[in-house]
């Protein structure tokens, strides 16, 4: 049950992702979201499949998929913190603000995944 809800305990975030940002940000917002969770299982996937849950280094002891979650997690704060107060932004520059929190979420994922 634990593992279960470990795994999707990144899921409360697409409906507070939803409903915290202004009217016309929504589905950007939802969007981010939900690649990110589905980029974090995939590099999850990609560790444990090659042998290493814990991380390439060693470092650290816990899980990749937990350390994904937390880093993506402090993402998802700070990009609504950001969109939540720039509501007149257009629709074009909102899309890449969430690609570059996109890839700063892959870049840093990718980084802590190996410690």
């Amino acid at each position: 049950m634990f593992e279960f809800l470990n795994f999707w305990a990144d899921a409360i975030w697409m409906p507070v992702a939803y409903f915290s940002v202004h009217k016309k940000h929504r589905w950007w917002a939802l969007g981010l979201v939900i690649g990110s969770m589905i980029l974090i299982r995939l590099q999850a996937e990609i560790m444990v499949y090659i042998g290493f849950g814990n991380g390439i280094m060693g470092f650290m002891t816990s899980n990749v998929h937990t350390r994904g979650i937390i880093v993506s997690s402090s993402y998802y704060v700070l990009f609504i913190i950001i969109a939540h107060f720039s509501p007149k932004t257009e629709g074009i520059v909102f899309m890449a603000a969430c690609l570059s929190f996109f890839f700063a979420i892959f870049v840093t994922t990718a980084i802590v995944m190996l410690l």
